[in-house]
């Protein structure tokens, strides 16, 4: 288990040699609104809450979770890095697992898709192959009110085609930086994760 969420604070669970806290990005639309809001200085003045699930999913009382509308270039989203210890990221290995499993769902009005991206070391800049150009490999998700479990081999995702090649065409477990799940342009946006994990 990554995070189940349940300590309902913004760090993933500190096991495995991992280090990471939840966050917030988009693509700065004029106008437009993401809770929780993006902290992109650093201060923790408004860290990323998880949400109280009402009614619970099974044993589960709280998702990670946000929510928007206006954003008009390329979407929003949230996620965290897998080791960022003292806030320096650093590679994770992950060549134990096969991919990642987590449950998911909208609320009502959303948007329907959305994708779940991982970095490596050609698709994050922290990897020195790419800067603003980063296509982190993904795979898209349809989504709907009801909670659906998602289990995701490292081997089916693929870059987005619209940035810098990794130079390989799959994604290196070895040394992964970031998850990820981001919402394109829509014009409203309400996504939850639940127990999210790595599978063998």
């Amino acid at each position: 288990m990554i995070d189940d969420m349940e300590d309902n604070d913004n760090a993933i669970l500190a096991k495995g040699g991992r280090v990471g806290y939840w966050y917030t990005f988009n693509d700065g639309s004029a106008g437009a609104k993401q809770t929780p809001p993006p902290d992109p200085d650093g201060t923790g003045e408004e860290p990323f809450t998880m949400t109280a699930l009402a009614p619970a999913r099974g044993q589960s009382t709280y998702a990670a979770r946000s929510w928007g509308e206006g954003f008009e270039t390329w979407g929003a989203g949230f996620g965290f890095e897998l080791n960022s210890p003292e806030g320096a990221k650093t590679a994770y290995d992950a060549s134990a697992y096969t991919g990642i499993t987590f449950w998911a769902k909208i609320g009502a009005g959303s948007a329907t898709s959305a994708s779940v991206m991982i970095s490596d070391p050609g698709t994050d800049p922290a990897g020195g192959s790419c800067s603003d150009e980063c296509d982190k490999w993904q795979k898209s998700l349809t989504l709907t009110e009801e909670w659906q479990q998602f289990t995701i081999p490292f081997a089916e995702l693929k870059q987005g085609g619209w940035g810098d090649p990794a130079g390989t065409d799959q994604i290196d477990a070895t040394k992964l930086y970031a998850i990820q799940f981001q919402v394109g342009i829509a014009p409203k946006f309400d996504l939850y994760i639940d127990d999210l994990g790595f599978y063998n």
